[in-house]
């Protein structure tokens, strides 16, 4: 359980990060601004996914991918549709951000940070 109350801190830390990035206001045509929106969100989502694998793991649950895990866990009602809908986006969203950075929608991540970045478009 140590394991998952880190990856907690780590979550609850960024999420507080990008509050106070967006309360501050981030201008998003500042390339280092961007860098540094795209990091949070990607070590948020990353702390996510291994929360769910390290879950799947204690339960038993095969976990080739995050997406089967959740799949996993929404289909033995662990988790609700509404939240597994959300942390598949949040899986997509950050292989995005890792493998194909070149194709950010900016205003994507614009609307990510401004919906709180927990329900991600």
């Amino acid at each position: 359980m140590v394991l998952h109350n880190r990856l907690l801190e780590v979550i609850a830390l960024h999420v507080e990060l990008l509050d106070r990035m967006r309360n501050q206001g981030i201008n998003y045509d500042d390339i280092i601004n961007l860098y540094a929106v795209l990091h949070a969100l990607q070590v948020h989502a990353q702390a996510i996914i291994d929360y769910l694998l390290y879950t799947c793991a204690l339960m038993g649950i095969s976990s080739e991918t995050p997406i089967h895990c959740i799949d996993e866990l929404s289909r033995t009602g662990l988790i609700s549709n509404d939240n597994a809908d959300l942390l598949r986006r949040i899986v997509r969203f950050r292989n995005i951000v890792v493998h194909e950075y070149g194709a950010i929608d900016i205003e994507r991540v614009r609307g990510i940070v401004e919906s709180r970045f927990m329900a991600l478009p």
